[in-house]
């Protein structure tokens, strides 16, 4: 599996057009970190987790508390995180989008370590996973680390997927997400498959988008579309 997410480096994209697609919640059944801060975290994290709802804090901020806050084993955390479901048309559209040559990027707000157990659980293997860093520190103690980070980012975000994809730079993209880290990059997308809050977003600003529930309908929508160049996404400080 590529490690961009562990370099903090990533390249520009050779395909005239790839994929931007989100993970918790989107590719997995279940929003991984929630998951794992429930089982295994002090109490805490929940008021970190409202205040980012209330947009008092940015997920960089909201993540790098709660990570603070796991008490967990990498036994474990490994054996919650082979308990979590990810869609399983995800598998199929994945084989089929290297079939066609449509570069399929993963990426994440949520944890690399995490993330890459999860496609490796479901056979999957070869995607870039662009994501935050989690670390372990001691046998029960972690932290996470942000090589994706954009200071400029308005959404205080771990993962600024706006700068990952400045960085790759196609001529189009498409963005399949569910959420909050996927409102900013969407607004930019050529076409936007959404669910959940993403969709509403979407329908709220007139975001160009296609609703969906299952990959096998994001394959379908995918193999219609002719895909217009995206909107040039600037550098924060020329916003």
């Amino acid at each position: 599996m590529e490690n961009q997410e562990l370099s903090g480096t990533i390249t520009r994209a050779d395909s005239r057009w790839i994929i931007v697609c989100d993970f918790d919640g989107t590719i997995s059944c279940a929003d991984v970190t929630d998951t794992l801060m429930e089982k295994f975290g002090h109490p805490d994290w929940q008021l970190l987790e409202t205040r980012w709802k209330n947009n008092e804090i940015g997920s960089r901020d909201c993540l790098s508390g709660q990570i603070s806050l796991l008490d967990v084993s990498r036994q474990q955390m490994d054996e919650c995180l082979d308990k979590i479901k990810i869609d399983p048309e995800f598998c199929r559209f994945a084989r089929w989008a290297k079939t066609e040559a449509i570069p399929l990027y993963v990426v994440s707000d949520g944890l690399d370590y995490a993330i890459e157990r999860i496609l490796s659980n479901n056979n999957i293997a070869g995607l870039p996973v662009i994501a935050n860093h989690l670390e372990q520190v001691s046998e029960r103690r972690w932290r996470i680390s942000f090589p994706h980070f954009d200071p400029q980012c308005q959404f205080a975000s771990g993962t600024c997927k706006c700068r990952v994809a400045r960085t790759l730079n196609p001529r189009a993209f498409l963005v399949i997400g569910d959420g909050r880290s996927d409102f900013c990059v969407a607004a930019k997308a050529s076409h936007v498959l959404a669910k959940k809050s993403l969709l509403t977003q979407c329908l709220k600003g007139g975001i160009p988008h296609t609703p969906f529930n299952s990959f096998s309908e994001v394959r379908v929508c995918v193999e219609g579309l002719t895909i217009q160049d995206s909107l040039p996404i600037p550098s924060q400080e020329n916003v």
